[in-house]
């Protein structure tokens, strides 16, 4: 009887296991004949502006997939369109799936621009967020920070390019000039009232930085790319309680990277 018992237990589960497959199986049928009813493109800019639009992405689309609407879902790859929207140089991270209603789902997050760069070659790039260099869109322009001046590096010559930002959060020491503009453009840009003030840095003879404000006929002799907190807290206090007192023309120089003092100046 046991021994019985012990077999009939074996074969219902053999069934159920059976059943569970032949289950999937018919949904992944189902599911590959499903026809696609639409597709719905999503694109997450952040802050950013526009530099890769709905029309880029279905165009892709259109290459890697033809018209999908009204073919079955199993004739699209979606590994490879994912593989081919995650080449373009604007992407940072792409999801293409569909739901029941056989709506194919592409969803993009574009790479957000930090830094403009215009190298002493005049060759214009970006430098994103995640420290990484993006080249320039011929179609559409990034509104952020510019730097020129004394620079070497190029996207062309080195597209893959990415700062290491744990040196950067780990010590004082930066390694390159473009970590340098990395670590002060990152605290502009994040600081509202930076943003709005400064226009430009440039990078002089001596690999130090010069900030173009907006507001004032001066240049702000920023030094190198350290003890900035205490930088700019100087600059927030002249600005305050200096020029706002004498006049925002009345010096053309402020030099704020020697410690604990504002130097001004007028040519």
């Amino acid at each position: 009887m046991k021994k019985f018992l012990k077999i009939l237990k074996i074969c219902v589960w053999v069934i159920l296991f059976s059943g569970a497959f032949v289950l999937v199986g018919f949904v992944e049928i189902n599911q590959y004949n499903r026809t696609c009813t639409a597709v719905r493109i999503v694109i997450d800019y952040g802050v950013a502006d526009i530099l890769i639009t709905k029309e880029n992405i279905d165009s892709i689309l259109r290459k890697t997939a033809g018209l999908p609407v009204g073919k079955p879902l199993g004739y699209i790859n979606t590994g490879a369109l994912e593989k081919t929207i995650m080449s373009q140089p604007y992407v940072a991270n792409v999801s293409v799936y569909e739901n029941h209603k056989g709506e194919l789902f592409i969803d993009v997050k574009q790479r957000e621009p930090l830094l403009r760069i215009i190298n002493r070659r005049y060759e214009t790039f970006y430098l994103d967020e995640a420290g990484a260099f993006l080249p320039a869109n011929p179609n559409f322009s990034a509104r952020v920070l510019v730097a020129n001046g004394v620079i070497d590096d190029s996207y062309i010559k080195n597209p893959n390019y990415r700062v290491n930002r744990m040196i950067i959060s780990d010590s004082i020491y930066y390694d390159s000039l473009m970590m340098s503009l990395y670590k002060l453009s990152m605290y502009i840009s994040h600081d509202k009232f930076l943003k709005a003030q400064i226009d430009q840095i440039y990078v002089n003879e001596q690999y130090e930085f010069e900030l173009i404000p907006r507001i004032g006929d001066h240049v702000i002799l920023m030094g190198k790319a350290n003890d900035l907190e205490e930088k700019f807290q100087k600059l927030f206090a002249f600005y305050r309680f200096g020029l706002n007192k004498i006049g925002w023309n009345k010096y053309n120089i402020i030099n704020i990277k020697y410690k604990n003092q504002v130097v001004c100046s007028k040519i």
